[in-house]
């Protein structure tokens, strides 16, 4: 996954885990669909060893997407300050004034 914010680009190794994942599920899913249509029914435990592995699944990529989504603001955040910065440095001046990180503000 590419983020680009004020020509600046971040790659996320940890979007490639969860689109692994994702297709992971999606192929244990559609596989057992298949079988399912030609394989004999399961049996309780083989059912109940099935929502298990799922509910572990689920549990996985929620939190795989909570981290991904937690760093991604993160960065985002980060970018957006320092490009506020570097902006508010260029207009401070222009007026008469300096930038002072502390306050985010144009001081006389």
């Amino acid at each position: 996954m590419h983020v680009k914010i004020a020509n600046v680009t971040t790659t996320h190794p940890s979007s490639l885990l969860s689109c692994k994942q994702a297709l992971l599920t999606l192929l244990t899913l559609g596989t057992s669909l298949s079988f399912s249509s030609s394989a004999a029914p399961l049996t309780i435990v083989q059912q109940q060893a099935v929502n298990t592995h799922f509910s572990k699944l689920a549990q996985v990529q929620n939190t795989a997407e909570a981290q991904m989504t937690e760093q991604l603001q993160q960065d985002f955040n980060q970018q957006l300050t320092l490009h506020e910065h570097k902006l508010m440095k260029s207009i401070c001046p222009k007026y008469g004034m300096t930038f002072d990180v502390s306050t985010n503000a144009c001081l006389r």
